[in-house]
C-alpha cells in the first residue's frame, strides 16, 4: 500500500469533543474554522500556516450550525443543513461576531463551500426529491445577498446532461472551477463560468461500488482524487487511468496515522487525531 506523508500537525483544542460537543469544521484558503455551540456560538479561526488562532463570539443564529466558511472582506458564513419551513438558515457575520445578513438557502444540505463572495451548496437526495424549490436544483451557487447565480438543474437541461438526484460531494477551487460528484449515473462534472465543461462516469472511481459514494467530499489535483470513507480508509483515484487504490497516511516519522475525522478542500486532505490536525496537499507531491 502506498503511503502519503502528512505535514506536521497544528493544535485545535476544540476538536476534543468532550470539551465542545457541537463542533463543525470548515476550510477556506489558508484558514481552518471551527464552530462550537456548547454555551453560545464560538468561532475559532486558525491559520494553517502557523497554527495561530483567534476566537470570536457570534450573535446567536437561533439554530444548529452544520457548515462554516470564510468569505471575502474578513466575513464568515454559517449554514444550517435543515430548514423545513423556509426559515433562514444561512448567516453572514463580520469579524466582530455581528450578524450582517441571513436568508434561506434550501433544505437537506450535503455540503457548503465558499470562494470569495460566492458560495456553492449541494443537496442530499431528501432535499432534491422534496418540496423545497431551491433543494430541487441539486447544486446551486449564491452571492452574499442570497441571489441565485447558478442552478445545476437549469444548466443540465440546457446542456442535455443528467440532473442531480443526490450530490455526493463538491469541491469549489480558487481558480474558479467547481467539481461536483453526483447521482444520476455517478457523474463527476467540472463546472467553470457556470457551465459544465467536462464530465466523467464509470470505471472503479465513479460507480455505485466505489467508496467515493460515501466519502462526503474529495480533494482533487489535475485528474487525481483523494478521499476517505466511513471506515476511515483513504483512497486515491485517477480519472485518466481509471484506477483506484488505498493509501496509508503516515506522519513525518513514517508512523501510520489512525485518524478520527477527515475533511477535504481543493487539493488538500485534512486528518484529525484528538486535537491535532494534519494536512496533505497533492499539489506539493504530484506533478
Amino acid at each position: 500500500m502506498d503511503k502519503i506523508v502528512m505535514n506536521s500537525p497544528i493544535q485545535v483544542p476544540e476538536l476534543a469533543v468532550t470539551t465542545h460537543p457541537l463542533v463543525r469544521v470548515g476550510v477556506t484558503g489558508d484558514r481552518l474554522l471551527v464552530v462550537s455551540q456548547g454555551g453560545g456560538t464560538l468561532l475559532s479561526d486558525y491559520s494553517l500556516d502557523g497554527g495561530s488562532a483567534r476566537g470570536i463570539r457570534l450573535e446567536d443564529p437561533g439554530t444548529e450550525i452544520h457548515f462554516v466558511q470564510a468569505l471575502s472582506e474578513d466575513r464568515f458564513l454559517l449554514v444550517s443543513a435543515f430548514s423545513e419551513n423556509q426559515e433562514h438558515n444561512a448567516f453572514i457575520y463580520d469579524n466582530q461576531g455581528h450578524l450582517l445578513a441571513s436568508f434561506h438557502v434550501g433544505d437537506a444540505i450535503e455540503d457548503v463551500q465558499a470562494v470569495g463572495d460566492r458560495f456553492w451548496i449541494g443537496y442530499m437526495e431528501e432535499g432534491v426529491e422534496g418540496d423545497n424549490l431551491l433543494s430541487r436544483e441539486g447544486v446551486i451557487c449564491f452571492n452574499l445577498r442570497g441571489k441565485l447565480l447558478f442552478s445545476y438543474l437549469e444548466t443540465a437541461i440546457k446542456q442535455g446532461l443528467p440532473e442531480v438526484r443526490d450530490c455526493y460531494g463538491l469541491n469549489a477551487l480558487p481558480n474558479g472551477e467547481t467539481w461536483i460528484y453526483y447521482f444520476t449515473d455517478h457523474i463527476l462534472a467540472r463546472v467553470e463560468d457556470f457551465r459544465v465543461r467536462q464530465f466523467w462516469k464509470g470505471g472503479p472511481v465513479l460507480s455505485w461500488r466505489s467508496p467515493l459514494v460515501q466519502a462526503g467530499g474529495f480533494a482533487i489535483w489535475g485528474r487525481i482524487l483523494l478521499f476517505g470513507n466511513p471506515r476511515r480508509h483513504l483512497y486515491r483515484g485517477s480519472l485518466n487511468r481509471r484506477a483506484l487504490e488505498r493509501v496509508m497516511p503516515v506522519d513525518e516519522e513514517g508512523e501510520e496515522i489512525r485518524f478520527d475525522r477527515w475533511w477535504t478542500r481543493d487539493s488538500r486532505l485534512f486528518l484529525s487525531v484528538g486535537d491535532e490536525v494534519y494536512c496533505y496537499d497533492m499539489k506539493e507531491t504530484i506533478y
